[in-house]
């Protein structure tokens, strides 16, 4: 067995001092102690063996995508240990302040090569968007620089991590059924950050077959519109537009199956203070959306009656903070 074999199977704790009330219980599943660092090691190892499974990826082959947070680094590392080749686009100039510096020195340390592309080289008339829609605009393009890749070379494998359905069959499969395991079933809510909605979507899949009463809470940070990119029909517009053929997002599967009973929204100061008291008060060295996770699942416990319990994820690890350090911002 190499290292690959010691991703998953993460500990579950119950939060003890940051809680509100001990009227409802809390649980944190610690994905940042998967071996490379987040919660998207379980995501990006299937996805790469059912890739080979079907032989899309081959020996030699070179992995791509299009990552700005924790993807880019778990592919690196899944890619390293199995002997692939790693390229991922990176926009030169992001939507938002988040500054993706050390995730992509991770990656490179692991060897992948990271592509910046200027946005405005493929798209005219960028900066007459809206902030929807150049959101939209910054997966798009490089979207399509993935696919050009892949069309172009045999040996190139795209993972497409916000449509590849292998995404959240690693959390309905094994995410959320450790969870329902280690709750002995006795889970009432799920909270989660909504970024290729894979988590959210698996997780809540698989507890719910445990208890189909179970309460679904996506969140979102203030001013990242991802899901309205998806949900108003932005990102297809953009896809079309650079020329792009017709894909499904993952978020779209959340939608159409109303998966969610809420949506939660949590600002960069929400998350990062309770990041902050996860690190002080509970020993928990985690990042921005694990604090954001937190800091909901809290929101939603004063609607909860007595004795319900909730779970959420601490999905990585602190120091792929630190660049931005005092001011990091949740991301998803």
């Amino acid at each position: 067995m190499n290292i690959l074999g010691q991703i998953g199977k993460t500990p579950l704790l119950k939060l003890h001092r940051v809680i509100e009330s001990p009227d409802v219980e809390i649980f944190v599943k610690c994905e940042f102690m998967n071996p490379g660092g987040s919660i998207k090691d379980r995501m990006a190892l299937s996805m790469v063996e059912a890739a080979e499974e079907r032989g899309e990826l081959k020996k030699g082959g070179t992995i791509v995508d299009q990552s700005t947070g924790n993807t880019g680094p778990a592919l690196a590392f899944v890619g390293a240990v199995k002997g692939y080749k790693v390229q991922l686009f990176l926009p030169a100039h992001l939507s938002s302040s988040y500054n993706p510096a050390d995730r992509m020195k991770i990656a490179r340390i692991f060897g992948c090569d990271v592509t910046v592309i200027d946005l405005g080289d493929d798209l005219e008339g960028l900066d007459e968007l809206n902030d929807l829609q150049r959101a939209a605009a910054f997966v798009a393009i490089r979207m399509k620089k993935c696919q050009q890749l892949q069309e172009s070379d045999s040996s190139v494998w795209w993972a497409n991590q916000l449509c590849n359905p292998d995404n959240p069959k690693a959390h309905r499969e094994g995410t959320g059924v450790e969870i329902a395991e280690q709750m002995d079933g006795a889970v009432d809510a799920w909270v989660s950050s909504i970024g290729t909605g894979g988590t959210i979507l698996g997780v809540a899949e698989a507890l719910r077959d445990v208890n189909p009463d179970l309460i679904v809470s996506g969140v979102v940070p203030d001013d990242d519109p991802r899901i309205e990119w998806v949900r108003s029909g932005a990102v297809h517009h953009l896809l079309n537009q650079v020329g792009m053929p017709q894909v499904r997002f993952l978020i779209e599967d959340l939608l159409e199956k109303q998966v969610m009973d809420h949506e939660m929204t949590v600002n960069h100061e929400e998350a990062k203070h309770m990041a902050d008291r996860l690190s002080r008060e509970e020993g928990l060295f985690c990042g921005m959306s694990s604090g954001a996770n937190v800091h909901a699942a809290l929101q939603l416990a004063r609607n909860l009656p007595k004795g319900s319990r909730v779970a959420t994820v601490l999905v990585d690890r602190r120091d792929r903070y630190l660049t931005e350090y005092p001011s990091e911002q949740y991301v998803v």
